[in-house]
C-alpha cells in the first residue's frame, strides 16, 4: 500500500511547497497526496504552484474558496472583454506593470474586488502576464470539493458530516451541487466545533489554528511555538460522542512561515519552517513531528 499525504493552505509559499512534496515524494515515490485548497493569494508564488498541482498526477487537487474567487474574478474579466469594443487579445499581451494598473482599474467589479481583498491580486496579475490562460480556469472549475480514503474523508473548510456526504454522493452522480453546501465546504467556519460521523475522520484546512485558542474558536493569541495542526476533540473540549474527530491542517502558512504534511496512513504529521517568509534569514528546517491521533483515541 502507496502512503497518503495530506496538507493545504499553502497560499502561494513555494519553498514550502516545494519542501512538502519532495519530502513525500522521498518517503515513497509513487505516493498520492491530497492537497486540501488554497494554493494561490497572499504568497508570490500561488500560480505556479497552482500550474504543478494541475499537473502532478500524483496530486487529488481539492477545490479551496481562494480557486473559487480566482475563477469567479477571472470570469468577470474574461467577460468584460468579450463584451467590450477593446480586441479580445489584449488580454494576452500584459507587462507585470500594465497588469497591476489593469486589476487596479478593475476592483469596482464585486469578484474582481473580493479576491484582491483576499490577496488575491497577485495571483490575478501572474495570470495576465502568462496570458489569461483560460484552460487553467478551465481546470480548476471541474476540481472536486471532497475526497474519501476508508475511514478519512478530505475538504477545504470542515463543514458537517451530512454535507460533506451530501456533496460526495452528487460529485460521484456527476449532479448539480447546492450552493449553500458548495458554501460550507469552502467557506463555513461556524461548524468547526461540530464532530465528525462515528469511527470517521475529517481532515480540512481554511482556518488557522493560530485564531483557535485551546477550547474555542475566535481568538488569535497563540505564540509561533504553538501553531500546529488541532484535532477537534482534544483541542476544542468538545469531543464528539459519537466518536467522529476533525483534523485542521491550516497553520496560516503565508504569514507565519510554517507548513505541516499529514501521513494519512500513520496519522503522524510533520511540519517545516520557513523563516524568510517572516522576513528572517534562515533554511526551511523541521520542527514538528508527532501523532495527532494516538491508539487510544
Amino acid at each position: 500500500m502507496h502512503n497518503i499525504y495530506t496538507f493545504g493552505d499553502i497560499h502561494g509559499q513555494l519553498r514550502l511547497y516545494e519542501t512538502i512534496i519532495n519530502y513525500c515524494k522521498q518517503q515513497d515515490p509513487e505516493c498520492c497526496v491530497v492537497f486540501l485548497g488554497d494554493a494561490i493569494d497572499r504568497g508570490p508564488d500561488g500560480y505556479q504552484i497552482m500550474q504543478h498541482l494541475l499537473s502532478d498526477p500524483q496530486i487529488i487537487y481539492l477545490m479551496g474558496n481562494h480557486e473559487q474567487m480566482f475563477i469567479d474574478a477571472c470570469d468577470a474579466i474574461i467577460g468584460y472583454h468579450a463584451s467590450s469594443d477593446e480586441k479580445y487579445n489584449k488580454l494576452h499581451n500584459y507587462t507585470k506593470e500594465e497588469a497591476t494598473i489593469f486589476i487596479h482599474q478593475f476592483q469596482s467589479n464585486p469578484d474582481v474586488n473580493l479576491h484582491c481583498a483576499n490577496g488575491g491580486d497577485i495571483t490575478l496579475i501572474d495570470w495576465l502576464v502568462n496570458g489569461a490562460d483560460e484552460d487553467i480556469i478551465d481546470k480548476l472549475r471541474i476540481l472536486p470539493y471532497t475526497f474519501s480514503y476508508e475511514n478519512v474523508d478530505f475538504c477545504h473548510a470542515g463543514a458537517t458530516y451530512n454535507i460533506f456526504e451530501e456533496v460526495a454522493n452528487a460529485e460521484y452522480n456527476n449532479m448539480y451541487i447546492h450552493y449553500t453546501a458548495e458554501y460550507s465546504l469552502l467557506w463555513n467556519r461556524t461548524f468547526i466545533p461540530l464532530g465528525w460521523k462515528t469511527g470517521r475522520i475529517c481532515v480540512h484546512g481554511h482556518t488557522p489554528t493560530i485564531y483557535l485558542p485551546d477550547k474555542a474558536y475566535g481568538s488569535h493569541n497563540k505564540p509561533l511555538a504553538s501553531i500546529h495542526p488541532a484535532c477537534w476533540g482534544d483541542m476544542m473540549g468538545a469531543k464528539d460522542k459519537r466518536g467522529g474527530k476533525k483534523i485542521d491542517m491550516d497553520t496560516a502558512a503565508a504569514f507565519t512561515g510554517r507548513a505541516f504534511v499529514l501521513d494519512v496512513l500513520t496519522m503522524k504529521v510533520i511540519g517545516f519552517d520557513d523563516p524568510t517568509v517572516r522576513k528572517e534569514e534562515g533554511e526551511i528546517k523541521v520542527i514538528e513531528e508527532y501523532k495527532i491521533i494516538s491508539e487510544e483515541e
